[in-house]
C-alpha cells in the first residue's frame, strides 16, 4: 500500500489548520428576505445539488459503494465532507476504485500518441480534463467536472495579478510563481500544436483553458503508484496539517482509500493532510494558506561576490568536498545560492531548523585566506569527507561566519516586517485592486516566514555569544 500526496507543483514538495474555501474570502451565509424566508447562497445551492446527485453518479461510475460514512456539506472552509455516522480510528472512511478516477490512460489513444514524450503525467491529466470540460453535459464525468471551481474562484498564485504578487515580493514564492507561469506557458506552446490535430475533441486551444486545467490538477490531483489522478469525492476533503490521515493507494484492491486517524462523531468534519507543505507551497499550488503552519520555512539567499579573490578557490573546494551532493552547489557564474530554513526547535541542547549545510556554507564563503580553506579541506578528508561541518578551530572566525549569517537573516526580517506593515495600512485604490482573500494569504506567507527567520536570528545570536564566552 503506497501513500498518495497532492501533487502541487513539486512532489512530496489556515482558520486553524484546514483548507480555506476556493470560492470566497469568507463563507457565504443565508440572509433573511422580506417575506421571512431565507435565500440560499449560490454556494449552498450548489452544495445541495452536489450532495443529492454526485454520490449516486459516482457509485454508478465506480460500480461500487464509495463511502457509507461520509456526506457532502458546507463548512466555513467551503465544500467539505462530514461524518454521517460514528467513525472509529483505523476505520476506512473512503474507498474509490481506480476506474472512477480521471487518469491519463483515459485519454484517447491517438491523443496519448501525439503527446508522447512532450508532456508529463500532470499535463496529460490536465489535457484530459480540458477534453471533458469541452464535452459539458455530454461528458461521462459531467457531475464531477461541474463541481470543480471556475478560474475566477481559484486563488492559486499563478492567477494573482502583478500588484498582488508585489505583496509577497520579499518571499521567494514571488519569483517561484513567475518561473511557474513561464514553465506553463512553454508547456502550452508545446502541447497546443499536438492538440490542434483534434478539433472535434478540444475545439479552440486557449492558454487560459490550459492554465485553468493545470491549476485544477495542481491543486486537486494526487500522485500515486498509478500516476497522477483526479479522485472524485476525495476532492472535498479539507487539509489539516496536524492530521495523520492521508490518502493511500491499495495496489491489491486497486483502490484509493483514506483511513481515519482518530474518532469522529456524527456531523464532525473529516479532514486529512495533503502533505507537509509550507504556506508558500500551499498558496502557489493549492490557493490557500494557514494562519499557523508548523511546516513553514524561509529561503535564505546569500550573495557570492565574484570579485572575492578567493571566489574560484571557494567554489572548487565546496564542490569537491560537499557530501552528499545537493542542489546547493554554485555553478560557474552564479552569484547567489539559497538554503531552506525552518523554525528553530530545541531537543535538549540540540537546535534543529538551521541546516548544517548552511552553516558550512557561510564558514567556507566567508573564509579570508587560502590557508583557512585548505585547513577545512584537510579536516574534511580526515573525517567524513563533508566540508566545514564542524565549528572552526578559531573561535573568532567561527563567530565572524555566523555573524554574516545573522546579517542576512536580519535584512530579511526587516524586509518581511516592512511588507507586513504595508499590508496592514493598504487602503483606497490600492486595496480595491487586491482580492481581500489573497491579501490575507500574503500576510500568512510573510508572517510564517518571519517567525522562522526570527527564530533563526535568535539562535544564531545566542550561538555567537556562547562561542565568544567559551
Amino acid at each position: 500500500m503506497a501513500a498518495g500526496a497532492r501533487i502541487g507543483r513539486c512532489s512530496p514538495r489556515r482558520l486553524p489548520a484546514g483548507r480555506r474555501p476556493t470560492a470566497a474570502a469568507t463563507p457565504k451565509v443565508s440572509s433573511p428576505s422580506t417575506t421571512g424566508f431565507h435565500h440560499k447562497s449560490p454556494q449552498q445551492v450548489e452544495d445541495e445539488r452536489c450532495s443529492a446527485g454526485f454520490l449516486p453518479w459516482l457509485r454508478s461510475k465506480a460500480g461500487a459503494d464509495i463511502s457509507s460514512v461520509l456526506r457532502v456539506g458546507t463548512s466555513p472552509l467551503g465544500r467539505s465532507l462530514f461524518a454521517s455516522q460514528p467513525i472509529q480510528k483505523g476505520e476506512c472512511m473512503m474507498e474509490v476504485p481506480y476506474n472512477a478516477l480521471l487518469t491519463e490512460d483515459k485519454l484517447p489513444e491517438e491523443v496519448c500518441r501525439v503527446l508522447g514524450g512532450v508532456a508529463g503525467d500532470a499535463t496529460k491529466t490536465a489535457v484530459l480534463l480540458m477534453m471533458e470540460q469541452r464535452l459539458g453535459d455530454e461528458s461521462g464525468w459531467a457531475p464531477y467536472v461541474s463541481s470543480l471551481p471556475s478560474r475566477g474562484r481559484m486563488h492559486n498564485m499563478m492567477f494573482w495579478a502583478l500588484n498582488e504578487l508585489h505583496m509577497v515580493r520579499n518571499s521567494s514564492v514571488c519569483d517561484e510563481t513567475m518561473v511557474h507561469r513561464e514553465h506553463l506557458r512553454k508547456q502550452f506552446s508545446v502541447v497546443k500544436p499536438a492538440l490542434e490535430r483534434f478539433p472535434h475533441l478540444f475545439g479552440e486551444i486557449k492558454l487560459e483553458d490550459f492554465l485553468h486545467a493545470s491549476a485544477l490538477v495542481s491543486s486537486r490531483a494526487w500522485q500515486t503508484s498509478r500516476g497522477v489522478s483526479l479522485i472524485p469525492f476525495a476532492d472535498f476533503l479539507n487539509h489539516d496539517g496536524d492530521s495523520d490521515s492521508i490518502l493511500v493507494y491499495d495496489e491489491q484492491k486497486d483502490v484509493s482509500e483514506v483511513i481515519a486517524d482518530r474518532n469522529y462523531a456524527v456531523g464532525e468534519q473529516v479532514m486529512i493532510r495533503y502533505g507537509k507543505y509550507s504556506n508558500a507551497t500551499l498558496a502557489l499550488n493549492f490557493g490557500f494558506t494557514l494562519s499557523r503552519n508548523i511546516y513553514d520555512q524561509a529561503l535564505v539567499w546569500i550573495d557570492m561576490p565574484e570579485q572575492d579573490p578567493l571566489y574560484k578557490k571557494k567554489i572548487d573546494i565546496w564542490q569537491k568536498h560537499q557530501t552528499p551532493k545537493s542542489e546547493h552547489i554554485c555553478s560557474p557564474g552564479c552569484t547567489k545560492t539559497s538554503f531552506a530554513i525552518k523554525e528553530v526547535k530545541y531537543s535538549g541542547d540540540k537546535a534543529i531548523g538551521v541546516p548544517q549545510i548552511l552553516r558550512a556554507f557561510v564558514r567556507v564563503f566567508y573564509a579570508t585566506s587560502t590557508e583557512e580553506l585548505e585547513e577545512m579541506a584537510m579536516e574534511a578528508a580526515e573525517n567524513d569527507g563533508r566540508l566545514a561541518r564542524r565549528p572552526l578551530k578559531h573561535a573568532e572566525r567561527e563567530v565572524h561566519a555566523h555573524r554574516k549569517l545573522l546579517f542576512h537573516v536580519d535584512n530579511m526580517i526587516q524586509g518581511h516586517s516592512t511588507a507586513i506593515e504595508q499590508l496592514e495600512i493598504v487602503d483606497g485604490t490600492a486595496s480595491r485592486n487586491m482580492h481581500p482573500f489573497r491579501k490575507e494569504m500574503a500576510k500568512d506567507i510573510l508572517a510564517g516566514e518571519l517567525q522562522v527567520l526570527q527564530s533563526a536570528h535568535a539562535w544564531a545570536a545566542n550561538y555567537c555569544e556562547t562561542v565568544n564566552m567559551s
